[in-house]
């Protein structure tokens, strides 16, 4: 019977060492990750949170990828990215994501010449990779510059290495 010849394969590919190696590989990987994962959950990764000029570097540094949001708590603008942030953290938790009260760490914003709010910056071992300054390209339409979609900023912070994240097709035309 058919189901005596599918038995029978699946048989010979339980005793295949080729298909017993690619197995252990996977289960080794799939072990990998879950361990890096809690490691960066007890790096404080997963979560949105703020910091503060003192904690600066030991935030930037002690992981491989941070996401930094320099802000103001009056811009309506820097509210709108730490909504999209607040979303994005617990999804994407390969990086730690952190906002800083730019008015409270004038050093790092001298240092790190943040000159618009909002400002976004990717650190990869503790180093400047990209920034995101305003809302740039992350508006779809013109006259709502305000207006656009999470998918939008994961896709740019995906860019820069930090994430791993494939834009939505339906994203994709917008």
């Amino acid at each position: 019977s058919s189901q005596d010849e599918y038995d029978d394969l699946l048989d010979e590919l339980d005793a295949d060492p080729e298909m017993e190696a690619l197995r252990a590989k996977r289960i080794s990987n799939m072990r990998q990750q879950q361990m890096d994962r809690a490691e960066n959950i007890a790096k404080g990764h997963g979560t949105y949170r703020l910091i503060t000029q003192d904690e600066f570097l030991d935030q930037v540094t002690t992981s491989k990828w941070v996401a930094l949001h320099f802000f103001h708590k009056e811009f309506e603008r820097c509210k709108i990215m730490d909504h999209h942030l607040q979303l994005i953290a617990p999804v994407h938790v390969e990086c730690k994501f952190i906002n800083i009260d730019a008015e409270k760490c004038p050093f790092f914003v001298q240092k790190l010449q943040v000159k618009t709010l909002p400002t976004l910056v990717i650190f990869c071992d503790g180093v400047v990779v990209d920034r995101l300054t305003g809302f740039q390209e992350m508006a779809v339409d013109p006259l709502e510059p305000d207006k656009w979609h999470t998918s939008r900023l994961q896709a740019w912070i995906a860019s820069t290495g930090a994430i791993k994240f494939a834009m939505p097709t339906e994203e994709i035309r917008k």
